[in-house]
């Protein structure tokens, strides 16, 4: 019997490196919206500073000119954190959409792995049957050549 392959290898393989990539890809999107949430972050530390600082130097008696930069600065902080908010929710998206990718290219994959499971123990039963059948004629030619012996001596 031919000596068994998975004529499916090199697709499962294609398969294996396009996984790889789209992971890569969901890694690098990953990133993105970590940096993204530690910016948040540190911008709200940022302003929530600032806030107090506007408080001290309001109860202080500053000059209404820092009052009013400081202020400034606090609103600059603001609509950045309402851009990172927003790009954040478009890198969760993103992620998202390749998050769904990846299952389904994962998906594929394995599909193409019991597939390979499946021809490989169809292979082993055909190879077992062959086995078989290779031992019953051995018995059998066995059993004719003993029949012929006996017969020739008789």
């Amino acid at each position: 019997m031919d000596s068994y392959t998975f004529s499916l290898d090199k697709v499962r393989n294609y398969k294996s490196q396009v996984l790889d990539k789209e992971k890569r890809k969901l890694a690098v999107l990953q990133k993105r919206r970590d940096e993204i949430s530690e910016k948040i972050v540190a911008l709200g530390r940022f302003r929530n500073e600032k806030n107090a600082e506007l408080d001290f130097k309001a109860r202080q008696g500053a000059l209404v000119s820092e009052l009013i930069s400081c202020s400034f600065i606090i609103e600059n902080a603001r609509l950045q954190l309402q851009v990172l908010l927003l790009e954040l929710k478009k890198a969760e998206e993103e992620m998202e959409t390749q998050r769904q990718i990846v299952l389904s290219v994962y998906q594929e994959k394995t599909g193409m792995d019991k597939l390979e499971e499946k021809q490989t123990e169809e292979y082993r039963v055909l190879a077992a049957r062959s086995f078989q059948n290779e031992v019953l004629q051995n018995i059998s030619n066995q059993i004719s050549y003993a029949n012929s012996s006996d017969q020739k001596a008789g």
